[in-house]
């Protein structure tokens, strides 16, 4: 079994949506007073706009691409990375791969502007 990170797919946005709006609402440092559903309405918006640029890295399964293992985007200024969680402790650092990828990215984006 090996382990490849990958450019954002379309069919990647609903997984993407889905454990980023979660995780993000239920996050301590969320302080929201707004409705879930509120609160998600607008971040679909934010979110749907990160993704449209070419800096969101995906862990996958060399042998089956579809099968995400895990994430990182840039939210604003911070690097946001998820790992599902039966991967998390695999000793395979998906966490760390994925944030050095993002690194790569935003580093050669800098140097060429």
């Amino acid at each position: 079994m090996r382990i490849i990170v990958r450019t954002l797919l379309p069919s990647d946005h609903n997984f993407i949506f889905a454990t980023y709006l979660r995780n993000r609402y239920f996050d301590k440092a969320n302080k929201t007073t707004l409705k879930r559903s509120t609160w998600s309405a607008m971040q679909h918006k934010r979110l749907e706009a990160i993704m449209t640029n070419d800096k969101v890295f995906v862990a996958c399964l060399d042998e089956d691409q579809d099968t995400i293992l895990g994430y990182s985007l840039m939210d604003g200024l911070e690097p946001y990375t998820y790992v599902k969680l039966a991967w998390r402790s695999t000793g395979l650092n998906i966490a760390n791969t994925l944030l050095k990828e993002l690194t790569n990215a935003n580093s050669n984006t800098r140097s060429t502007n």
